[in-house]
């Protein structure tokens, strides 16, 4: 907060929230300044909070946008300025802290609690470890029920029937369950549609445990894939080993992508890769570090993100291949374990 000339912070985002003071509550926010930290909830989390928190002082107000009680600190603080996330910050609730603080005046933050997120701490990484290890073990339970003739829908309500049974707390985000030419579509979340033999799979999950997310995606053939499907494949995957081999703290993240996105070039695919190389994960599923074109943050030990290269070509389908990966000081540590295997038939 020195360094950005911060003297008080108001926090709204939940993922921020919770990083700052560990409270896991719908309905809150904090004022944290250089002197103080106070957490501002509402009657029904009191005693969550009076659980969860030790390192903020307790506010009751009475609802999420009962911002009197911050403008009111800051007074008798003698604060007149006040930063706000302004990517979480929505024009409802702008209003409201206006109206609430006539002389003070807001200033607009972008990624900064975000930017101290990106880079992880031990015992984050294992807690992110562990939700990548109950995506494992769930993925191999599911293995032996994908057949031809079981629906997009079954597979993506099956495999979170065993993400929950091994203890993932809920869903980091939609499961993609992608079959035939649906495949191309990167993030074409299940449908009724029932898989066939010999069709390319694409399936995209994650688990949540101690409130840290894990993604990986598997693309598969159930049978014997054609001699394309093969290429493509294969493509993809070297491109994944690739990167898993350049990657080294202080490179940029678009960096990283270009090489990715040169290697297609060479095979005349790179128009097929629409989407960024990967990005942070943590206790959101999309976080920094941005691995694409736009990426511009330098990768740091400690950060935890996803590679994830792919290929999607339109009426034919798509390969995605997935992992999740720490860098070390050492190298990179790849958190995901299930294989990587085309042919499942």
């Amino acid at each position: 907060m020195e360094e950005k000339k911060v003297n008080a912070l108001l926090v709204t985002h939940r993922p921020n929230v919770l990083y700052l003071s560990g409270f896991t509550g719908t309905s809150g926010f904090l004022l944290v300044t250089l002197e103080e930290a106070l957490l501002y909830t509402d009657f029904r989390y009191l005693q969550q909070a009076g659980e969860q928190v030790s390192a903020f002082e307790i506010v009751k107000v009475e609802n999420y946008v009962d911002y009197s009680h911050v403008t009111g600190q800051l007074t008798r603080s003698g604060l007149k300025q006040l930063a706000v996330e302004e990517s979480h910050f929505s024009l409802r609730e702008l209003n409201i802290l206006k109206n609430a603080a006539p002389g003070i005046e807001l200033l607009p933050l972008h990624n900064f609690l975000e930017e101290i997120r990106a880079v992880k701490e031990e015992g984050e990484i294992e807690l992110i470890a562990r939700a990548a290890g109950i995506a494992d073990e769930a993925w191999q339970e599911l293995l032996p029920l994908l057949k031809p003739g079981i629906s997009e829908l079954e597979v993506a309500c099956e495999l979170e029937y065993r993400l929950r049974k091994k203890g993932s707390e809920k869903l980091p985000f939609e499961f993609i369950v992608a079959s035939g030419e649906r495949s191309a579509l990167p993030h074409g979340v299940a449908g009724k549609r029932i898989i066939s033999e010999g069709e390319l799979v694409t399936v995209d999950f994650g688990a949540v445990y101690g409130g840290y997310c894990s993604d990986m995606t598997r693309t598969f053939v159930l049978g014997e894939p054609s001699e394309k499907q093969r290429e493509i494949y294969e493509l993809v995957r070297d491109a994944q080993e690739m990167a898993f081999k350049m990657i080294a703290a202080g490179q940029r993240g678009a960096e990283v992508d270009a090489v990715v996105r040169q290697y297609f070039q060479q095979y005349g695919y790179d128009a097929y890769f629409g989407h960024g190389l990967g990005h942070g994960v943590g206790l959101e599923v999309h976080e920094l570090p941005v691995l694409s074109p736009k990426g511009q943050e330098t990768l740091q030990e400690m950060m935890v993100f996803s590679i994830e290269p792919g290929i999607y070509i339109e009426n034919w389908g798509g390969v995605r291949i997935e992992d999740l990966v720490v860098l070390r000081p050492e190298g990179l540590q790849v958190l995901t374990r299930s294989a990587r295997t085309l042919s499942l038939g």
